[in-house]
């Protein structure tokens, strides 16, 4: 059984988990140059805010307090991508990292593969604060 596991709204929730205040609320990451929108939480996908949008679209809600809007911070980024890997890396045989926050797993036979999955996601975010999602199906495709 092949598996991928995606972070939620990775960007973001790696700011939540320094920065708590932000849970629950509207957020985005900004490009390097604070240009664009490079990520969005749940609550600001909620709002319509979309991907890529250009800062100076949303710079109202940020400052009337109904957006909060942070600056990239890749080093942070690329840290807890390490630390997510590395506990899944504990609990599969075989994993293939695809992106900063996805990867592929291989499952070895086992009798119930979605409480795995269910499993393997509570504890990547009891470790890490990262929340993700697993997917399992017989084949990448």
């Amino acid at each position: 059984m092949i598996g991928v596991v995606d972070c939620n709204n990775f960007f973001v929730s790696c700011e939540r988990v320094f920065a708590p205040k932000l849970i629950g609320r509207p957020a985005v990451v900004l490009s390097s140059n604070d240009g664009c929108v490079v990520a969005r939480s749940n609550e600001a996908k909620a709002m319509g805010i979309a991907m890529g949008i250009p800062f100076f679209k949303v710079k109202g809600l940020v400052e009337s307090g109904q957006l909060c809007a942070l600056s990239s911070n890749y080093a942070l980024y690329g840290d807890m991508s390490r630390r997510v890997m590395s506990v899944i890396r504990r609990h599969v045989p075989e994993m293939e990292q695809y992106s900063i926050d996805e990867c592929f797993i291989v499952l070895p036979e086992i009798e119930d593969y979605q409480a795995f999955g269910c499993r393997l996601s509570q504890i990547v975010e009891q470790w890490t604060g990262i929340p993700v999602s697993v997917g399992l199906a017989p084949t990448k495709t």
